[in-house]
């Protein structure tokens, strides 16, 4: 008898890069990049490699042609995918994604740590961004005119 298969939860970190549209296939050219990690429910490795880098070629499509870079037109290209990893634990809370390991110093361990103040400023601007992005789409019609 065949055993069923099962879809596993795998991570990825695709790369992007915003290059200047003038220059997009001189590899010398000044390139920001991007990596993103992002999570795929996939049955194998190879599905999951095959997912982000679709997710990684549509991202860099979503950027219009008033993409910018150092105020001269620019394109986003999608550079690949750096790595990709099997999500050992179930998504919950606390849920280990990924992990990197290092070796320093005790003190510069110490440092990387960031203050809690800062670390809650930078997540609560990102989520109301994304609140007030949510109010303004399920906005009733003709609401902004009242």
């Amino acid at each position: 008898m065949v055993k069923p298969r099962k879809k596993h939860w795998f991570w990825a970190w695709t790369v992007l890069g915003t290059v200047h549209k003038h220059r997009k296939n001189d590899p010398t050219a000044p390139c920001e990049v991007w990596q993103n990690l992002v999570i795929l429910h996939a049955f194998t490795p190879g599905e999951a490699l095959r997912k982000a880098e679709k997710i990684g070629r549509l991202d860099a499509s979503d950027a219009r042609s008033s993409l910018q870079l150092d105020g001269k037109p620019a394109v986003c290209k999608f550079m690949g995918v750096a790595s990709l990893g099997l999500i050992h634990d179930p998504l919950e809370d606390g849920a280990e994604i990924t992990w990197n390991l290092r070796r320093y110093r005790q003190a510069t361990a110490l440092k990387l740590p960031k203050p809690k103040a800062r670390l809650l400023a930078g997540a609560k601007k990102e989520l109301g961004s994304v609140q007030r992005a949510a109010a303004r789409a399920i906005q009733p019609i003709g609401s902004a005119n009242r």
